[in-house]
Order: C-alpha cells, then structure tokens, then sequence
C-alpha cells in the first residue's frame, strides 16, 4: 500500500489523496489484521460467539480498506497521468485488490463461508488478494525503484509484455475459478472428471489451465529484462521519474550513509502540480519560490 500510493502520486503529479486519512487507514487496517485471522477457521469448529467476533471485525476491516481505495481514485482523478510501466502495476494492484476485497466480504460471513471455504472461491480470492495485490504492487516498486538500485533503466518494451501478460494470464488463471466454486468444484482434488456433478466444469479449468502456464511464461521478459538491464541497460538519471522524494537526490552508486550531506528538508514529499510554478515537482531538498505559497497549495 506504501508502494502504491507513492507510485500513483508521482505518475499522476498530483499530491496524495487524503494523505492523513490515508495513512490512518493504513494503522487501523495493520491493528485489525491481529484480530481478523480466524475467518480462516470458520470451519475448524469454533464457537459461533468467537466466530461473530472474528465476522464482524472482518468486516470493519473493510472500512479502512475502502477508504485507501477512494484515496487512490482521488488521487488518480484528473490527475496529469504518465503511463509508465510502474504505473500500470500500481493501477492494477488497485483493480486486484478491489476484486479480491469484493469477494472478500463473502468469507466475512460465517454461514456464507461454511459453504464455500471448501471451493475453488476461496481459491481465486485469496490468490486476487495475495498475488494480484502484493505481486502487482512488489512488480511495481521494483519497475520504479531499480534505476536507484541499479542505476540503470529497464527495458521499456520488455517492461510492458510482462506487464500485459501477468495481467492477462493472471486474471485468466484466477477469475475463472469464482465460478468454479459456486459451482460446488471442492479444493484439494487431483482431477475433477471423477465427479459426475464437475464434469460439466471441466473446460474452465482447461482455461484455468492455460492462464497458468501463461502466467509462468509471463515471468521470463521480467527476468530477461532485469538480469539484461543491470548490465547493458542505459544508464539511469538522478532522477528518470521526477519525483520529489530525497532517495532521488543522492547519486549512484549511493555512498555509505547515503547522504554526502545531510539533506535540508523544506516541506512535504508530494509537491507535485504547484500552482504557479514553471515546472510540475518540487523536490523536497529545494526551497519553494517566494510567491509561491505551500500551505495553500
């Protein structure tokens, strides 16, 4: 979530959405992370009383949630949007993480999840949850931070295949398989032909099949792109992305204690887009012009 709402701000050039609102939610969704695990285990036998329990903050979880999801939206909103590779893995782990959640609040409630723990549902969403969150959002900050640790570029057109086949593949592999599970397909089974009642399921998990070999597939322009770029990729400005944040400012290769001089600090992290100025950032190690005035920005 870190990753992300950096990455949509400076390709927006637009400051962060509700910044404090934000990260709020981000300390009360890590707080309720503690107390939301056992809707794992609704199945496992546990009292209805610690099952409401686990329920009902499962489901407050899904305020915070949604509020870093409007703050996003907000923040993407007639924003000046560069279409960058990281940017497109930020977007995406958006659109994942809404379709993971959605399908989340599902598995909140103990007798609808009594049901389906034991289907393929459970399966597509905690892989939206776990891979077309995390890893879009791991892809993304890798994308945008290897210039800093590399000091090269990646590959632009190698870049966007992995992109557009992860997204691709991935959604083929995994959507699918909500429809496996409301058609009663259990987990854990080795070949769903043996059942009369799954037979009828059987091409979508040939397609289910398919997205996964893709996705595998879509995993080798990545490799090739990074091992390739850190040796013969051009080299990478100070700063290829414009951004106002300090890890920018410091050259590479970065020295012990990564600073030459401890840096200045005048103001926030996202200036981006300030009325009156000539250039769309203002990194945060230089003074904003005199006429220009922060606060009301």
């Amino acid at each position: 979530m870190g990753f992300v709402s950096e990455i949509l701000s400076v390709f927006s050039r637009k400051p962060v959405f509700g910044y404090k609102a934000m990260v709020y939610a981000m300390s009360i969704i890590g707080l309720l992370g503690f107390i939301v695990w056992g809707h794992h285990m609704y199945v496992s036998g546990m009292s209805l009383t610690l099952s409401a329990l686990f329920s009902v903050s499962t489901m407050v979880i899904a305020v915070p949630s949604a509020i870093k999801t409007f703050n996003w939206m907000g923040t993407i909103w007639r924003g000046s949007i560069h279409y960058t590779v990281p940017m497109a893995f930020a977007v995406a782990f958006v659109s994942m993480f809404v379709i993971g959640g959605l399908s989340g609040i599902f598995m909140a409630s103990t007798p609808v999840d009594l049901f389906v723990h034991h289907t393929y549902f459970i399966v597509a969403h905690f892989h939206y949850v776990l891979f077309g969150s995390s890893v879009f959002s791991i892809f993304a900050a890798i994308y945008f931070w290897f210039p800093k640790m590399s000091g090269r570029m990646f590959n632009n057109t190698l870049g966007w295949i992995h992109f557009w086949g992860t997204f691709f593949f991935f959604n083929l592999t995994f959507f699918p398989m909500h429809n496996l599970g409301l058609a009663g397909m259990m987990r854990r089974i080795s070949d769903p032909t043996v059942y009369d009642c799954l037979k009828q399921v059987q091409p979508l998990n040939v397609v289910c099949t398919i997205g996964a070999m893709g996705l595998g597939f879509s995993m080798i322009p990545f490799l090739i792109n990074m091992f390739w770029s850190m040796k013969f990729g051009p080299k990478a400005p100070a700063n290829p992305w414009n951004s106002t944040t300090l890890e920018w400012t410091v050259d590479y290769p970065i020295q012990h204690g990564n600073f030459p001089v401890t840096p200045t600090v005048y103001h926030g992290p996202y200036e981006y887009s300030v009325p009156g100025m000539e250039k769309d950032f203002l990194p945060q190690n230089e003074k904003a012009p005199d006429h220009i005035t922060l606060e009301a920005h």
